[in-house]
């Protein structure tokens, strides 16, 4: 009887030693999910990855303000203190009388923008009418490509004037938006607006993109002040395309409150115009990773021309 439970004994250890060994053997060779902030997975015995770290061309300090060489410092001081050191920007001031301005940013890379890409394609257009390559008169077939999902205004298949089509476009319709985009072209666009200061921008070929752009605040306000001052545009030319911002029914907080002949575009993280009230005529542009100063921002430099 001893003897029967002696090597039943030796039989459970051996069969629990080599339970054991498998187990063990499974274990060293099993990949472990650990949960990090990467969501990495990592394997056991195998040193964590780092996670991606970008170039040091695209990282870009917030707390790291520039003021470009010229700027009027009273106003960068005020730029500066409006819009904090918790978000990305750049903002530019532009007196239109005189040679006096601002330039005040934490990042100088171009950004994405959707609605204010209006800018550069009401500014091409009327650039193709001034040299008889569109007219007034021009129709263009909405295709179903330019269809923007929800948007019942405009029926694929049928053609509509230009002018209808510019003003549906400053209304916010993207399928408008879109055939005009369409029959201008977007190399054409970029090309335009060019010459008018917009070095740094690159229209793509959809407003249903997110972004519909890559642009500056400083070519924001470079094109609209060209067509303030009719540098490349006529002044004919350059007065209807500064009618249509006018026309803008969405406003930005940038203008929220001012007075006077306001031309300006917009969207959530962007917004350019040019206000003129009395003696005083000024363009402001800024982009932000978010618009939360814009209110104050708009309020502070009209204070500037009091």
């Amino acid at each position: 009887m001893k003897n029967k439970i002696v090597v039943g004994s030796l039989i459970a250890a051996l069969l629990s030693f080599m339970l054991y060994s498998a187990n063990l053997k499974r274990v060293e060779n099993t990949s472990v999910h650990i949960v990090s902030p990467q969501n990495k997975v990592v394997k056991k015995g195998a040193a964590a990855k780092k996670g991606h770290e970008p170039s040091v061309a695209e990282v870009e300090y917030t707390a790291d303000v520039k003021v470009e060489s010229g700027s009027d410092k009273d106003w960068a001081q005020q730029i500066e203190q409006v819009m904090g050191k918790d978000k990305s920007y750049q903002v530019c001031v532009q007196d239109l009388n005189s040679h006096k301005f601002a330039r005040v940013n934490n990042t100088v890379k171009a950004h994405g923008v959707t609605a204010s890409s209006r800018l550069y394609l009401l500014a091409a257009i009327y650039y193709q009418e001034q040299h008889g390559k569109l007219t007034s008169r021009t129709a263009i077939k909405i295709k179903k490509a330019d269809r923007v999902k929800g948007e019942q205004m405009l029926k694929p298949g049928y053609a509509y004037g230009i002018a209808y089509l510019k003003q549906a476009m400053m209304h916010g319709n993207k399928t408008a938006a879109n055939a005009l985009l369409r029959k201008v072209g977007p190399n054409k666009v970029n090309e335009i607006i060019d010459q008018m200061g917009a070095t740094k921008t690159k229209v793509g070929s959809k407003f249903t993109a997110d972004p519909v752009s890559m642009t500056t605040a400083t070519d924001l306000a470079n094109v609209t002040s060209n067509l303030y001052q009719n540098r490349t545009l006529s002044r004919q030319y350059a007065n209807l395309a500064l009618g249509a911002l006018n026309l803008t029914r969405s406003k930005s907080q940038l203008v929220h409150g001012l007075h006077g002949q306001i031309y300006t575009v917009s969207d959530s993280k962007s917004a350019v115009a040019i206000v003129q009230n009395g003696a005083h005529a000024y363009c402001m542009s800024v982009w932000c990773s978010d618009d939360a100063a814009f209110a104050n921002l708009g309020q502070t430099i009209n204070r500037f021309f009091k």
